[in-house]
């Protein structure tokens, strides 16, 4: 189950031992399946389920990670752990998406997500 304590020091650390800084926001969306309501011609509403990948979106420090090693890089464990809360995120079998924007004024890297196809929580 979970708690009502959330944030805290947050970790993102990769199967290489690789450690990165996360910063501002860390968005999950880590069910396997999306839902959509249909409303047909009679009022009946059904649902169209849609499989999609477990992901994190995340922003980090720039501190020097070579861009086009991470997203050709093969695929990896991603572990997300949250200090505050006790709570860890296994992303198996990931691989960086996206196109990696830096914000030179204030050093933070966005526009990356995890994609992976398995994803396990650990409620500490």
């Amino acid at each position: 189950m979970g708690t009502k304590d959330f944030g805290g020091h947050m970790t993102l650390r990769l199967s290489s031992g690789e450690a990165i800084s996360l910063r501002g926001t860390l968005n999950m969306n880590s069910a396997g399946q999306s839902n959509e309501a249909v409303v047909n011609q009679d009022g009946s509403v059904d649902r169209v389920a849609t499989v999609q990948a477990r992901r994190a979106e995340i922003s980090f420090a720039d501190r020097g990670i070579d861009y086009d090693a991470l997203l050709k890089a093969d695929r990896f464990n991603a572990t997300f752990i949250e200090q505050f809360t006790g709570v860890t995120h296994y992303f198996t079998d990931a691989f960086v998406v996206g196109d990696p924007q830096v914000n030179r004024m204030n050093g933070e890297v966005s526009s990356f997500s995890i994609y992976s196809e398995k994803y396990t929580r650990d409620n500490g």
